[in-house]
């Protein structure tokens, strides 16, 4: 079981308590459609390329109802949009991402984008570290799976691991990649987050031990560190020691993103034969 000080983990097993949600409105009737029935990138798609405005945290329940309330204030020109059907189709078929920049709602802030940050972004159904709160305690940071990415604003839509009932919109500076095991942040001494056994939360902790190097098709790679919990004293005030993959050992946030404007550049230490 978790030390007294770690009393909140979540195991993974169990699922987290979702709270009622006050901005959830009732499915407009007008709307023939039944845009529930459409899957969670389906609805984030729509809302992203309209510009629809919704939270960031809203479940894919409260998209389809903002979805329906978009599309049913569209104003239609009936005889333009046959127009323009009966034009492109004499004129063959549409390129769809061309038509898709035609038609994409501008929200004022893509001329500034840092694109440099794209090459350096989880991909989809990648497993991350995801910040869903706004305070920096322990166990704000869990794990999570990448859905998609967002070039023009830096967002990322993820899930949670052990909840996939709601997508949660999180800025850039809120997602960590993992550790590929061959980065140079397991030095003995060193202050990192690391998932506590049994649990999807990352936790502070320090390095205890000096990790093993093994090469693994010529690559120089840590399998596991050996690390102690902050909050994490026995009955007798000590401390034990935890294993943990190095695949869910990361650096701290500080050291991650050393600078807000900057990304990620860690480099494994290199290693000499004894």
């Amino acid at each position: 079981m978790p030390p007294p000080g770690l009393s909140g983990t979540i195991g993974s097993g169990q699922k987290r308590k979702a709270t009622k949600s006050s901005h959830s409105r009732s499915y407009p009737r007008g709307v023939g459609l039944d845009f529930r029935k459409l899957g969670g990138l389906t609805l984030v798609s729509y809302i992203d390329h309209h510009g629809v405005q919704v939270r960031p945290e809203a479940p894919p329940s409260e998209l389809a109802v903002a979805v329906a309330r978009h599309f049913e204030a569209l104003e239609v020109d009936e005889e333009a949009c046959i127009g323009g059907f009966l034009e492109r189709l004499s004129e063959g078929t549409t390129n769809p991402t061309e038509y898709s920049r035609e038609t994409q709602h501008y929200n004022g802030y893509r001329l500034s984008v840092k694109r440099r940050r794209t090459r350096f972004a989880a991909r989809p159904g990648e497993q991350v570290a995801a910040k869903v709160t706004r305070t920096d305690e322990n166990g704000s940071w869990i794990l999570a799976s990448v859905q998609r990415f967002y070039i023009d604003t830096e967002t990322y839509d993820v899930q949670d691991e052990d909840d996939t009932s709601k997508l949660i919109r999180l800025p850039w500076s809120h997602v960590m990649r993992l550790s590929t095991g061959t980065e140079g942040c397991f030095d003995k001494g060193k202050d990192v987050m690391a998932i506590f056994p049994e649990t999807t939360s990352f936790y502070k902790a320090k390095v205890a031990k000096s990790p093993v190097w093994e090469l693994e098709r010529g690559i120089p790679c840590v399998k596991e560190v050996i690390v102690k919990f902050e909050d994490d004293e026995d009955q007798y005030g000590r401390t034990p020691h935890r294993r943990v993959p190095s695949r869910y050992v990361i650096p701290a946030p500080l050291d991650y993103f050393y600078d807000e404007n900057e990304d990620v550049d860690l480099i494994a230490p290199t290693t000499t034969k004894p």
